[in-house]
This record gives structure tokens, C-alpha cells and sequence, in this order.
């Protein structure tokens, strides 16, 4: 696949008339389609038109002389192409090949239809004289539908590891120039750019050299590389619908589930390992309903997500089963077990009263999970029921597999409570009560209970009303649905249900009287 500069050339030599760029960095973005035209950039002239400086030249040698020429002809002062329409009549004088940087137009033609229309103008004359409007977008950023069809619209990617390793690099040589930092001379080596690189894939440019330059201690040359993790955290965090996980959970502080467990380390552990994994908890609620949602925000973002999800294949897995199973708490512990980064990602958070800005928000996220994920992400959601989710949604965790967290087994809620008991500093060896069909939160509430109140966990089982006693017909529902659909989180195979033991009450109501017979 071609670069987005090798598409700009490309699209030069045909005399393309406009091409869009979405970006997440402009300043770097067009610096790049500059430099790609390496010793011939000087002879293009190039120039860009922003709301604060208007037009103005980007090189001296071509660019500033050639906008002079079109501002006199077009009998246009400077000063007054800050009004963009007036700055796109000028571009209409262009002699030939110029390339031309608008930049942020949506901010305009919203509101100035005028835009729209000095746009299209530009269209025959250019093609002709082999010039270029080159359009810069923020990435998400939507065309007015007028333009749609005569623009060449090109992603711009996030930045490679070789890209932020050079970036990387470039830091400490700068800052080795001054000689109170030449500690920073050769400490590049190539063991720190890599271990930087994996900490900053994902972000733009400009933010991840500020980053290293923040956290680069010049005077010692030393890079602080958690402390680049923890600013790429809080980046990351910044997309709406996207939260990075900060715990540091361990395969030891999940007990049981363990035909799943084998299945994920094989995976984590495999030639087609996952970089990141994306957990989406809850998935019946964010997308339940997109088919009828009057507002169309949902059946949109239903469509964003299923596009993404296919079209970089992403290898899904659904957890289903009973409430406090470890269906959710799973990935976690997996994936800090393997250092794999977990990003929650939560279509909710993505939404926004206007369906477009929806839109835009779930394609900024998937642009940043893409690069950080470098094409292996294994994604894993979480439900409690499939009421409402469409077969088209549900068919693509064929691969991952769909499994279903049943009740622990005895031995399951053994392991459990010494967790539990660990976590929350109580006697290991007390006595316990029976905890029949209790579901692992449930075995959680009790210990947590008994350290709130001071009291043993026999005591503080007085305080529990377990799920399956309080909502015993919506859970055995739940179970009895699976059964022979889903892959068991426990044993190899299909899940098999059983009905749950019933707690029998024992009647001690006597009559009173006496029966006669005649």
C-alpha cells in the first residue's frame, strides 16, 4: 500500500485539482507532502491560507513570488484573504503547478456557503494548469456534500515506529548540543528508541517529541520510559470512547474459567499474538436497539464499528454468561499477566447529540487503535444476554469464539474465597459458609462485608442474598439459553447446562384441633 505521499505525487501527475487530508496533525502532514518532492520542492510553488494569516507563501523561492503575482492580478490585497472566499478567488490566478494548503475550510463553510462554491470554481483551471488545493481536515472532519465527488480524499495514517523512532532520535541530538547535555550524545541506542517507540505508538508526532523531550533527564541522557506510558495514557484517554486501563492485575488474581484462560494464552502466546487488547464491556447495551433508534446515531456507529472491524480484522471474542463471573474482570487479569495494554473502549462515551460528530469520534478512535495496535488487536466484549444484538454483530466473534461464564463449580468457589480472603486481609483458615451456586461477586460481597463489619465471613453471610436466590429465574433463563450454543469458559466444548441445586425451605407450620369422625 502506497504512502499518503506517494498518493499525493501520484495524484499530482495526473493533475488531480483537490485532494483532502484528513490528519491529526497538520503542520507535520503538510511539511511531510513538501519534503516528498525532495530536490524539486524548491521550484513548486507552495503556499497555504489559514483564518488568521490568510495566504501566504511557504517557500521564497517559488511560493512568495507566485502569490504576489496572483494577489496583483486578482487586484486583491494580502491582508483581505483572511476572508476565505476572497483568498479562493485569488487562488483562481494560479498559474501552474501550485499547491495550494487550505486549512480548517469546515470552520468556514458551515456557516459561509460562498466556500463551497470558490471550491468548485477552482475545478477546470486547475486540472488544466496542473495545480492542487490541497484541503486539510482534522481527522473525522466530514465534506460538504457538494465536494464529495471531485475530491481525492487520503487518511494520513499516525506515525510509524520508524517515524517516532527518528523522532526519538532527534531529540537527544538536539539536546546534545549544548554542552551541559552531552550526556545525551549516544544514549539513543537502540534498545531505549525501541523501548520509547512502544511507548509512544499511537500518538502524533508533535506530542510524542514533546513527550520525549519532557521526559528526557539531558543532564544524565536518560529516558523516564514510564513516565512516556503514563503520558500515552492520558493522551489516549483524551478520545471520547476510550479510557486506558491503569491496573495491575495478574492471571493469579482470577481463579477458575480455565478452558478460556488456555484458549487466551495460547493466543497472547502465538506467531499471531495481539498487540493491545480492547475490552468493551456490556456490548447488549451499546448497540442494543440500533436498529430502531429514531436518531440514527446508533444504527450509524453499528456501521462504523462493523466496517472497522472487517476491514482491519480484528479477532473478536464474546464473554456471555451470569453476572459476577469474571466475564468482564478476565481480560484484565490475562492481559496484565502477558503486558499487553488494555483499552476500554465504550460506544456511549463516543456518542454526541449530532450524529456526524458520533461518527467522527469512533473514526478518531479506531485511527489510534490501529496504530497502536500495528494490525493484531484482539478485541473482547462482554454481555450478559444476546437480547437485541443483531446476527451480523454476533457473527463476527466466530473466530474469537462466544463463551459462556457459568456459576463457578465448588472447586471454582474454593479458589475464589482465598482469593477473597486474601484481598481483604481475613482469617484463611476460618470457617465458611456453604455458598451454594454463588457467583464469585457474590463470594466478593461477603468478604468485603465481613472486613466492613469486623466479623467472620459465616456471620457476614447473613448480610448476602446471592444472585441466584434473588433473581433465580432470570439467571437460570440465562444458562438454560446457552446450552449447547456457546463454547464453556470452563470445560473444553460446548456448554452443557445443569439446573442449579434448589434451597428447600423446611415447613415447620402446625394446625391446631381436633378431627372427629362419626
Amino acid at each position: 500500500m502506497k504512502t499518503f505521499t506517494e498518493q499525493i505525487i501520484e495524484a499530482r501527475k495526473v493533475s488531480t485539482p483537490f485532494v483532502v487530508l484528513r490528519t491529526f496533525d497538520p503542520f507535520a502532514t503538510c511539511k511531510a507532502v513538501a519534503e516528498s518532492f525532495g530536490t524539486e520542492k524548491d521550484a513548486i510553488p507552495f503556499m497555504s491560507w489559514d483564518s488568521i494569516h490568510g495566504l501566504r507563501g511557504l517557500n521564497d523561492e517559488a511560493g512568495t513570488p507566485a502569490l504576489a503575482e496572483m494577489a496583483q492580478q486578482a487586484g486583491i490585497e494580502l491582508a483581505a484573504t483572511i476572508d476565505l472566499p476572497i483568498a479562493l478567488g485569488t487562488l483562481e490566478f494560479a498559474e501552474k503547478d501550485v499547491i495550494a494548503f487550505v486549512h480548517n475550510p469546515h470552520l468556514v463553510w458551515d456557516t459561509d456557503r460562498k466556500v463551497i462554491q470558490g471550491v468548485m470554481n477552482l475545478r477546470s483551471k486547475y486540472t488544466a494548469r496542473g495545480n492542487m488545493l490541497v484541503i486539510v481536515l482534522g481527522a473525522g472532519d466530514e465534506l460538504p456534500i457538494e465536494l464529495q465527488q471531485d475530491c481525492l480524499v487520503i487518511e494520513v495514517p499516525l506515525p510509524t515506529r520508524e517515524e517516532l523512532g527518528k523522532a526519538v532520535e532527534s531529540v537527544f541530538k538536539y539536546a546534545a548540543q549544548e554542552n551541559a547535555f552531552a550526556a545525551c550524545k549516544d544514549a539513543a541506542t537502540p534498545a531505549v528508541v525501541k523501548k520509547a517507540t512502544d511507548a509512544l505508538i499511537g500518538l502524533p508526532l508533535f506530542p510524542a517529541s514533546q513527550a520525549t523531550s519532557i521526559h528526557l533527564n539531558k543532564l544524565t541522557g536518560v529516558l523516564d520510559i514510564e513516565s512516556l506510558w503514563g503520558r500515552k495514557k492520558e493522551i489516549i484517554s483524551q478520545n471520547p470512547g476510550l479510557t486506558y486501563h491503569q491496573g495491575l492485575e495478574r492471571r493469579a488474581d482470577m481463579y477458575g474459567c480455565d478452558a478460556w484462560v488456555k484458549f487466551a494464552e495460547r493466543y497472547l502466546t502465538g506467531k499471531y499474538a495481539p498487540t493491545i487488547i480492547v475490552r468493551m464491556d456490556e456490548i447488549q447495551r451499546q448497540l442494543s436497539g440500533s436498529e430502531s433508534d429514531s436518531s440514527g446515531t446508533k444504527g450509524n456507529l453499528m456501521g462504523e464499528f462493523l466496517t472497522w472491524v472487517n476491514d482491519r480484522e480484528v479477532i473478536c471474542s464474546l464473554n456471555v454468561g451470569v453476572s459476577g463471573t469474571s466475564k468482564s474482570w478476565g481480560p484484565y487479569c490475562i492481559g496484565g499477566e502477558y503486558g499487553k495494554p488494555i483499552i476500554n473502549y465504550s460506544i456511549s462515551g463516543m456518542e454526541h447529540k449530532h450524529v456526524g460528530e458520533s461518527s467522527r469520534h469512533m473514526r478518531n478512535c479506531h485511527r489510534t487503535l490501529d496504530a497502536i495496535g500495528d494490525g493484531k488487536i484482539w478485541l473482547v466484549a462482554s454481555a450478559n444476554s444476546l437480547a437485541g444484538l443483531p446476527p451480523e454483530l454476533i457473527s463476527r466473534f466466530q473466530i474469537g469464539g462466544i463463551w459462556f461464564f457459568d456459576l463457578p463449580t465448588e472447586e471454582e468457589r474454593i479458589g475464589i474465597l482465598k482469593l477473597k480472603l486474601a484481598k481483604y486481609g481475613l482469617d484463611l483458615n476460618q470457617e465458611a459458609p456453604p455458598m451454594v451456586s454463588w457467583t464469585g461477586r457474590d463470594i466478593n460481597n461477603l468478604c468485603a462485608k465481613a472486613q466492613l463489619l469486623d466479623i467472620s465471613i459465616l456471620e457476614a453471610s447473613q448480610y448476602v442474598v446471592p444472585l441466584l436466590e434473588s433473581h433465580h429465574d432470570e439467571v437460570e433463563g440465562i444458562r438454560q439459553s446457552a446450552h449447547n450454543r456457546f463454547l464453556s469458559a470452563t470445560h473444553s466444548g460446548k456448554y452443557q447446562y445443569i439446573p442449579s441445586p434448589v434451597k428447600h425451605e423446611v415447613s415447620t407450620k402446625t394446625t391446631d384441633g381436633r378431627k372427629f369422625r362419626t
